[in-house]
């Protein structure tokens, strides 16, 4: 390997060589490279002293920022370890208490109706419920009465029942609202669950509550309180 005498090795210069390799694999190079300018450099033109300092300040500087870079991440993991932590511990405190959450399913056990809430953002001309089955099948329509078609937040309840009143299987259904503005344009409802919380679940993608037997994650969580009504 040869290496010009009048050429100073730089950090840089292995960026580009490596591909950008990480920074402790730049350092070993720089090093390498620095060795060999000494092996090879010209006796007669030997390094000059300010250059050897320079390269040495620089790849001083590059080790410190790679420790600054080290210890910002280790930091980081323990405060995302911390929280983690935190919340484990005060997750089950929520269990028994109700919870609003933002869910667009509804569990129907065959038997007892369902419930879901949505909120009007403002006063429209009307609305319609979708029900859909796994399939993505509309298996009911419900039309909104003019309650619901107000500024707030509404529940509605479903029987489990087809549009032509048959009973359907138990099972996971989804619910799409589309409320009907006086100008003709049609906007989506968000939908939202509100119940007890039954169970706190820790997953691989992460911890979820069980409300009305629908699994939610924490992040969808709005609110907690400690009875229905607040």
């Amino acid at each position: 390997m040869i290496v010009s005498s009048n050429k100073a090795a730089t950090p840089g210069m292995f960026s580009t060589m490596n591909g950008g390799n990480s920074a402790q694999k730049q350092q070993i190079d720089f090093l390498n490279m620095l060795m060999v300018q000494l092996k090879n450099q010209n006796p007669s033109q030997p390094m000059d002293n300010q250059q050897f300092a320079a390269q040495l300040a620089t790849f001083s500087q590059l080790e410190q920022l790679t420790d600054i870079k080290n210890l910002l991440n280790d930091q980081a993991d323990v405060i995302a370890l911390m929280a983690m932590s935190m919340e484990n511990t005060a997750l089950p405190g929520m269990i028994g208490k109700y919870a609003t959450a933002a869910s667009n399913t509804l569990n129907f056990d065959g038997i007892n109706p369902s419930e879901i809430g949505f909120k009007t953002p403002y006063p429209v001309a009307s609305g319609k419920v979708k029900i859909t089955d796994s399939s993505g099948k509309i298996v009911k329509m419900i039309d909104l009465d003019t309650s619901h078609c107000m500024t707030g937040e509404h529940k509605i309840t479903w029987n489990g029942s087809d549009d032509a009143g048959n009973r359907l299987l138990p099972g996971r259904y989804r619910v799409s609202i589309e409320l009907n503005e006086n100008s003709g344009a049609v906007i989506n409802a968000e939908t939202f669950t509100v119940g007890k919380v039954e169970a706190v679940r820790y997953k691989k993608e992460g911890t979820v509550i069980v409300i009305n037997g629908n699994e939610v994650p924490l992040g969808a969580v709005n609110d907690v309180r400690d009875s229905p009504n607040g």
